[in-house]
């Protein structure tokens, strides 16, 4: 009888670890985040600011560090605000380590939300592209860097290049920028390893006022 109550007690301990297993690789399919076993480790942002419009180019790398197949869903974090207005153009799309598209994503709103979702193979590792373009009704702008946090880990590295078009300068930044000399269009950058930003990264900047010439007729 003991030993039938033994056997009874390891089959069900067994079938717990099992239920377990199952329950925690569904999660992963279903594209949970919870158990997640993707992580975000690189990202490299550009913005181009001209003509009261804010365009970002946005790299991320991700890292499938689980032996399986599965998917993930990810959101889009835009910086909407009574002087930033909705973008009206966004794309996603797997592409290579040099930016190159791979192929087309396509988003879908979810609860008001862009949300996609990425297809990993075993251990695979993908660099994912989001482009978008925003108007702006002030000099300023700001890119999202909190949501990083919501990983539990920093970068290993993360690259942020501000163009400035149209003669305009460089007014503030939360961020120190360093200057490149060389560029005929001002371009201003930061990086920072192992970084685990506390506040999104905030610009703005002063566009020239344009030259009025007038002209004296003699009578």
């Amino acid at each position: 009888m003991n030993s039938s109550r033994a056997v009874f007690k390891n089959l069900k301990r067994d079938m717990d670890l099992f239920l377990g297993l199952a329950l925690t690789i569904l999660a992963f399919y279903l594209g949970s985040n919870v158990f997640s076993p993707v992580r975000f480790d690189r990202e490299k942002i550009e913005v181009w600011v001209a003509d009261g419009q804010i365009q970002v180019r946005g790299l991320y790398h991700y890292h499938n560090r689980f032996p399986l197949p599965l998917s993930f869903s990810l959101g889009l974090s835009l910086p909407v605000d009574d002087g930033h207005k909705t973008p009206s153009i966004f794309s996603v799309s797997e592409v290579f380590a040099d930016g190159a598209t791979s192929k087309e994503i396509a988003p879908r709103n979810y609860h008001g939300n862009v949300v996609f979702r990425l297809w990993f193979a075993p251990r695979q590792e993908k660099w994912i592209r989001v482009d978008y373009v925003q108007g702006a009704l002030q000099p300023n702008g700001r890119y999202i860097l909190l949501t990083t946090r919501k990983w539990n880990r920093p970068l290993d590295l993360g690259e942020y290049i501000l163009h400035l078009g149209n003669g305009s300068e460089l007014a503030s930044s939360n961020y120190s920028l360093r200057l490149d000399p060389g560029r005929q269009q001002k371009e201003y950058s930061f990086a920072r390893s192992n970084f685990y930003p506390s506040e999104d990264w905030e610009f703005s900047w002063r566009t020239p006022m344009p030259i009025i010439v007038s002209r004296h007729t003699s009578q």
